[in-house]
């Protein structure tokens, strides 16, 4: 059951919050396995605390699933979730004391710890419309993942900015103070993923960095993303999927820039490839980004 709702749950939290969050709930009234804490706390958090701003009702629903539990290396991120819905609901001693159960658990890897706690609550203060608190706090955990040579801090830091800027760049009415954000974390995304990934996150790096530079209104910057990202792939191998989504990002800068020529070009070759694809959510999801580019 707790496989299968942490898989289909994503999909609608947004939507249908409020049945998730109770789904989360009935499925706590039985104890959660260890593996399924840390992904389970942060759809809890995520739902109950962002999208329904009920951050007590995340609070408690964290410490019942740790109730009694003690953390180990591959579980203490657990503790960081519930640190971040203690701080939200107020209770900032508390927090602390999670916090510190998280650093402590994590072991040799206590600094990416504290650097992800950091990173958790300022999504979360983000997700709740404390931009400003959230914006200090990030730039905060930014300051700290450079300061030191790479270490396992480099991914989170790489996941955590990709998916800021991922979902500042759904939204749909920005403020400047946004639009700042979201470029720094597409900016930070791409930097550690340098430091820690592979090919293939550089080149999806340079991607989600070329969405934010063309609803920035910056399409020469796009073009000239995506044509990186294009020779990173040609450089490693193939990548049918991700170029075809390449390719309708370039039509789209291509659109903005006025020129025909190259928008029909890639938009031709974007919508040939998704034609072949039989996995339905693929092709679902290639028709949303299509909705959203300019055309000529």
């Amino acid at each position: 059951m707790i496989d299968d709702l942490l898989r289909d749950g994503p999909a609608y939290h947004d939507t249908q919050s409020e049945r998730l969050a109770g789904e989360l709930e009935k499925a706590a009234r039985e104890p959660i396995e260890p593996r399924h804490w840390v992904q389970f706390l942060h759809w809890s958090n995520h739902t109950m605390g962002e999208h329904l701003s009920d951050w007590p009702r995340a609070r408690a629903l964290a410490e019942r699933v740790l109730a009694g539990r003690q953390p180990e290396d591959s579980t203490a991120a657990a503790w960081g979730k519930l640190s971040v819905a203690r701080f939200m609901e107020g209770d900032r001693a508390s927090a602390a004391e999670a916090e510190k159960v998280y650093v402590s658990g994590a072991g040799e890897n206590s600094r990416a710890a504290l650097i992800d706690t950091k990173m958790m609550l300022a999504n979360a203060m983000i997700g709740s419309k404390r931009m400003s608190e959230g914006a200090a706090l990030y730039a905060e955990a930014l300051v700290l993942a450079r300061s030191g040579p790479p270490s396992g801090a480099d991914r989170t830091v790489a996941v955590a900015s990709n998916n800021l800027a991922s979902e500042l760049l759904e939204s749909t009415a920005r403020s400047p103070e946004q639009d700042q954000l979201m470029r720094a974390a597409a900016e930070a995304a791409h930097e550690f993923w340098l430091r820690c990934g592979n090919w293939q996150n550089e080149e999806r790096a340079l991607y989600l960095k070329a969405l934010v530079a063309n609803v920035l209104d910056e399409p020469a910057v796009a073009r000239d993303l995506v044509d990186e990202a294009l020779r990173v792939v040609a450089a490693n191998g193939s990548a049918p999927i991700d170029e075809t989504f390449l390719r309708l990002a370039r039509a789209n800068a291509f659109a903005k820039l006025g020129d025909a020529d190259g928008h029909h070009r890639d938009l031709a070759v974007a919508e040939n490839a998704a034609q072949a694809w039989d996995d339905e959510g693929l092709k679902n999801w290639f028709a949303e980004e299509r909705a959203k580019i300019r055309t000529l």
